[in-house]
């Protein structure tokens, strides 16, 4: 892989990583008191909340990876496959640049 081309997946992980920041999760409640809420209102609530922290986990997870990425280019292991060692497509890293696998040693997770 070219140097121009490292480059630039490294700065396409660093604006992802920019766009995953920080989300405080607060539970809101329509009304002051649980005690007088329809509980479609509390179903409500209890949902947003539930959606929130998905969302939250699912974006701690994306910045796991994509610290493992800017580590692995760190250290020079960047664009071969973690399992095989063979390189990886230029154009797989450009689709999903947190993919430290070839295709074949996927997790399903990054195809």
């Amino acid at each position: 892989m070219e140097s121009y081309q490292l480059e630039h997946l490294k700065k396409l992980l660093l604006r992802e990583k920019m766009n995953h920041g920080p989300n405080d999760v607060e539970m809101e409640e329509s009304e002051l008191s649980s005690v007088d809420n329809h509980p479609a209102d509390a179903a409500t609530d209890l949902m947003t909340v539930t959606t929130d922290l998905v969302i939250e986990e699912f974006k701690e997870e994306e910045v796991d990876k994509i610290d493992a990425a800017l580590a692995a280019i760190e250290e020079g292991s960047y664009g071969n496959c973690k399992e095989c060692g063979k390189g990886i497509p230029y154009e797989r890293l450009e689709a999903i640049p947190t993919a430290l696998t070839c295709v074949d040693h996927t997790d399903g997770e990054n195809i």
